[in-house]
């Protein structure tokens, strides 16, 4: 493993490979790169997603402390670095240091360094370190969007009776929510929504944990992505008399199958392209991995790496 990698401000990380690992590269081709660096120095390449309802994969190198956050279309827009990776900025070593040393070294050397309620952002530099003085920094993120500033707060319409069952539209979303609609409207409808912007994917992003919903909107506020997946509560997600959610992915695709609805496996679950919905697979560790979210995406940029 090299000895120096550096953090280039919202470009990515230098000295990993001779490249470098640019925000905006693509996941094959990065590991491509990292592969005919260090072979399996780094450790086994795992794929996994972010949360459930994420369109686009992560990768870890286990060994080399290294997680890779990739966009729907299998572009880098997130980098988080742990022991035993040699990060560092500015010739401030940043893992392996009680934090309180490492932000006081920042700041000697001119950084701007804004506390958070996990750690600290350098946002002038575009990355984070998650850790508290007394303890060691447990993780380096460098980004070209600031997650720090995702958040909007909540929408202030009036509350409405949560949901928990959905019935899918081929090629459309829900009953109730369907690509293309606007989403003041929209929310006339479902209730007040926590508001982001998200790393990719659109240009704002409405949450309703209640109803089991993730909007994503383009810059018009036009929704061109919905996830179903419900976190602290049970729902249902239902199409052909199918219910998607919470179950094993191969008997969710076998009674899909049964009722004439073909499923083509993809790197973490699956697609109905005749239908324009994916299951969202977690992880591939345990082979009965139940559907975690279900999601219907616009019409992109084509190109998913299956690797």
């Amino acid at each position: 493993m090299n000895d120096a990698w550096t953090v280039l401000p919202f470009e990515g990380l230098a000295g990993v490979v001779p490249e470098g690992i640019g925000l905006g590269g693509r996941r094959s081709e990065i590991a491509g790169r990292l592969a005919t660096a260090f072979g399996r120095g780094l450790g086994e390449r795992q794929l996994f997603r972010k949360a459930p309802w994420a369109t686009g994969l992560c990768e870890q190198y286990a060994d080399g402390g290294l997680i890779l956050f990739f966009d729907d279309v299998d572009r880098l827009v997130y980098l988080e670095l742990y022991e035993p990776a040699p990060v560092s900025y500015a010739g401030v070593a940043l893992l392996g240091r009680d934090t309180g040393a490492v932000i006081a070294d920042l700041a000697a050397a001119g950084c701007r360094l804004v506390e958070g309620e996990e750690g600290y952002d350098v946002p002038d530099a575009g990355f984070n370190l998650t850790g508290e003085p007394g303890l060691p920094v447990e993780s380096v993120g460098i980004y070209a969007k600031n997650p720090a500033e995702s958040l909007l707060g909540m929408s202030g319409e009036e509350p409405v009776e949560a949901i928990s069952e959905h019935h899918l539209v081929s090629g459309k979303g829900t009953r109730i929510v369907q690509l293309g609609q606007d989403r003041l409207r929209l929310r006339s409808v479902l209730g007040p929504a926590q508001q982001s912007r998200p790393d990719y994917g659109g240009e704002n992003q409405d949450w309703y944990f209640d109803h089991g919903l993730i909007l994503g909107f383009d810059g018009d506020d036009r929704l061109i992505s919905l996830a179903i997946s419900y976190v602290g509560r049970t729902g249902t997600a239902w199409f052909n008399g199918v219910q998607l959610l919470d179950r094993p992915y191969d008997e969710v695709v076998a009674d899909l199958g049964a009722q004439g609805v073909r499923v083509e496996r993809e790197a973490l679950g699956g697609r109905a392209p005749e239908h324009g919905f994916a299951l969202h697979l977690i992880g591939l560790r345990n082979p009965a991995m139940p559907v975690v979210a279900v999601s219907f995406t616009a019409e992109n940029e084509s190109g998913h790496d299956q690797s």
